[in-house]
């Protein structure tokens, strides 16, 4: 347990710092925002260090409330019944808000949301899409409104660098990545920092893992080839793991961890989906970096930075693959909208040919409209529209 007296003393610091520090602001504090007067308990995820906190720290600028963040080493202690001494601190304060952040450090705190979330507006922070799920999805279900932080988007990357839409602030963004406080120092090292406390902390730190190493080497072999079909099967060899199920498991721990992202196969079966291959997308081009290649992917970076243009939009992503591939059918469930190539730039009429056969293919195979991202400009036919990739972002 922690004292009352150290609780408040906490949570006037917080507020003392939270008042001075310079937050820029992010595009979806705005959506957040909306849900203030909601009684539904307000979810704010995603991967670690991409801005969840300052987001937090926008509103409290703008609203006030009592801010907690269970990471801080004079709340290890911290237990449910503690929770009592927060409401009567902040009903002492004349506070209506309730800001909890990396909440799923305190053991059932959804409880305490569930009992309180009436009388009080609460809005929750956490690093693992667990924080939604056993115990949690039972005592709130139906009582929250869920959000998905990711790292910069490029109009946040070109606000935060003070740049303008450009080829050149693109390149920028492809090598520097997202994460606000690699772009605000361009500290890239910081990355790597990110990727090992994700790893030992956010997935072995609370989860079970027989193999940990093998799990590391499964996550950078995934960031090495991302964009690129593989199979569980074909993983087995790579990690050196003897069974395909703990392959399965420890690419979910990755996924809970917004690490990476999986997209299968495109069949109107979802049953026909499983049994097909699958592609991997990394949270951030920061992190591709990590990944032991050769030489720098332009082209599969570019790739990755346009999936998750496409999965903050939230659309429904698949990959084509029926005698061509396509990088991304765009669908509304399973109904496809849009079909989608990337590349880096056409270098040779082979690459173009390549390009544009998937594309002919598939739109006469699904019949919807097709669509080339890439970084410079090349001649298409009239029925495939070419979007620069500094503006289609």
């Amino acid at each position: 347990m922690v004292s009352k007296d150290v609780l408040e003393d906490v949570i006037d610091e917080w507020a003392e710092e939270i008042t001075n520090e310079k937050v820029i602001h992010r595009d979806i504090t705005n959506r957040i925002e909306k849900t203030l007067d909601y009684e539904e308990v307000t979810i704010i995820k995603g991967v670690r260090r991409s801005g969840k906190t300052f987001t937090l720290y926008e509103l409290f600028q703008k609203h006030s409330g009592v801010y907690i963040n269970f990471e801080d080493d004079r709340l290890y202690d911290f237990t449910m019944e503690d929770f009592e001494k927060v409401m009567d601190i902040t009903k002492k304060n004349n506070q209506s808000t309730l800001y909890l952040d990396e909440v799923q450090e305190v053991t059932g705190w959804e409880k305490f949301a569930h009992r309180t979330h009436r009388r009080i507006k609460i809005l929750v922070t956490g690093s693992n899409s667990k924080l939604l799920s056993s115990e949690f999805s039972k005592s709130l279900v139906g009582r929250t409104k869920s959000y998905s932080i990711y790292p910069l988007s490029y109009p946040e990357f070109l606000r935060f660098k003070k740049m303008k839409r450009s080829r050149n602030s693109l390149s920028d963004y492809m090598k520097i990545g997202g994460f606000p406080r690699i772009v605000l120092t361009e500290d890239i090292s910081l990355a790597n920092e990110y990727f090992e406390r994700i790893i030992y902390r956010d997935i072995l730190g609370r989860e079970k893992v027989k193999y940990p190493e093998a799990m590391k080497i499964l996550a950078l072999y995934l960031l090495s080839n991302i964009g690129k079909e593989f199979s569980y099967r074909s993983l087995k060899n790579v990690c050196g793991i003897k069974h395909e199920n703990t392959v399965k498991d420890y690419i979910g721990k990755l996924k809970e961890a917004f690490l990476i992202h999986v997209i299968n196969r495109f069949h109107p079966s979802l049953k026909v989906q499983e049994s097909y291959g699958k592609k991997t997308y990394a949270i951030d081009p920061s992190f591709i970096h990590l990944g032991k290649r050769g030489s720098p992917d332009s082209g599969r970076i570019l790739e990755n930075m346009v999936f998750l243009h496409l999965l903050r939009k939230g659309h429904d992503i698949y990959f084509g693959k029926n005698k061509k591939e396509v990088d991304f059918i765009i669908c509304e469930g399973l109904k496809p909208q849009k079909i989608m190539n990337v590349t880096y730039e056409a270098e040779t009429e082979e690459t173009k040919k390549r390009e544009l056969a998937s594309l002919l293919h598939y739109q006469k195979e699904i019949g919807v409209e097709g669509e080339m991202i890439s970084m410079y400009p090349f001649k298409l036919p009239k029925d495939i529209e070419l979007l620069l990739a500094h503006r289609f972002l």
